[in-house]
């Protein structure tokens, strides 16, 4: 053969093995970006599609086009159902969950502007985890698809390996975007490791200067002047755009865990919550006017049942509503969204500029009746915090 020759063949090799590659990872397609082929047993589960979100998701709203899209962090990603039959109005619309993990403000607020800004898109929940307006990359940067990293990287090719082994196992994502991270996590059984799971999570809410006993509450600290002009103008935006687009938006802010609550108040302020939702609802007054029906502000803190289940319950994570103290399960999120887009009662609060202050008082009484009818709080918080602490110190040495 000569060196030409030679040459040739070993190209067309390299070629060849290349092409073989491409083609594996197209057909199990570990991202779930494709979805050109699934077969049950084979490549239906995607374990590995968790953890690989900024690199298809949002690619995945110029492909699949869905008109209801939930935005949010990790909590919107596990605990939101994007089939929830009244946020699709029972099958009309076509939905998917946008939520990734360890996402910030800057994150969220991106997205949604960008969910915000596709024509077909008719609903929008965001998850909201602040209110400023962070610089945003383009929406050609935000969408684009890197093939490279789809079809040819070894992450790719590992993916698809790991994807045909660990077909069987509870499902690790919906197509629609739902995660269930830890939820079947075979060594999350006992209590035990339940408290520990909750303390990897605590360990940042957790500030070093935490009280024995929770702030006490002042509603006069809570100012009810509205934003300024400059302020808050990420909320401002997400509602401009809005009602510009006549997109259907719902400002959610997350169920709240009961020990999230109180080392808040160990920590923090009291006020602090409704500090930051009395900015919301009053630039929805504000911005919306007449046309409130299309915006929406819907709380989920308090000391109801969804929030108050307890660490020491006596039952394995797949059976729980929390994961750990920010996570909670589709059972939380189907409850929140009955109350959103079905109209049942029992959780949550469509918050306006006129029951701002009756729900403060509200939850308020809520808290002390809960907390003097369940003494458990204070010792699984001190629990927490001793289990939290220890953690942090590990981590120090």
């Amino acid at each position: 053969m000569t060196p030409r020759n030679f040459s040739l063949a070993c190209i067309a090799l390299i070629v060849a093995v290349i092409g073989v590659v491409g083609a594996f990872n197209l057909f199990v397609d570990p991202f779930w970006y494709f979805r050109e082929f699934e077969i049950a047993g084979i490549n239906r589960d995607k374990p590995r599609a968790p953890g690989n979100e900024r690199l298809v998701k949002l690619a995945l709203m110029n492909r699949l086009k869905p008109e209801a899209v939930i935005v949010g962090s990790s909590f919107v990603e596990v605990g939101l159902p994007p089939l929830h039959p009244g946020f699709t109005r029972n099958g009309q619309l076509t939905s998917f969950n946008l939520g990734m993990p360890a996402a910030r403000w800057s994150d969220v607020y991106c997205q949604a502007m960008f969910a915000l800004r596709q024509p077909q898109v008719k609903r929008l929940v965001v998850g909201v985890s602040g209110v400023d307006s962070p610089p945003c990359p383009s929406d050609d940067e935000l969408s684009r698809v890197d093939y490279g990293k789809l079809l040819f990287s070894r992450t790719a090719f590992d993916a698809s390996r790991d994807t045909l082994k660990q077909q069987g196992s509870p499902s690790a994502m919906t197509r629609e975007g739902l995660w269930s991270y830890g939820r079947y996590d075979e060594q999350l059984q006992g209590d035990d490791q339940v408290v520990g799971n909750f303390a990897l999570e605590f360990a940042g809410a957790l500030c070093a200067t935490a009280q024995d006993e929770p702030r006490p509450f002042d509603a006069a600290r809570i100012d009810r002047a509205p934003p300024a002009p400059g302020q808050a103008a990420g909320l401002r935006n997400l509602i401009r755009l809005a009602l510009r687009n006549k997109v259907e938006l719902v400002l959610l802010f997350y169920p709240t865990h009961v020990l999230f609550n109180e080392i808040e108040r160990r920590c923090h302020s009291p006020e602090a919550h409704w500090r930051w939702l009395w900015q919301a609802v009053s630039l929805a007054k504000e911005e919306a006017g007449d046309r409130s029906q299309l915006i929406q502000v819907w709380d989920f803190f308090g000391y109801g049942p969804f929030n108050t289940e307890r660490m020491h319950a006596g039952k394995p994570m797949r059976d729980r509503l929390w994961q750990d103290f920010g996570h909670f399960n589709v059972e939380i999120g189907m409850a929140a969204f009955d109350a959103i887009y079905l109209g049942r009662t029992g959780y949550g609060t469509r918050v306006t500029v006129d029951n701002f202050d009756e729900l403060v008082a509200r939850t308020e009484e809520e808290r002390r009746a809960f907390l003097a009818a369940n003494p458990w709080v204070g010792p699984e918080l001190d629990e927490l915090v001793k289990r939290t602490r220890t953690l942090i110190e590990a981590t120090r040495r």
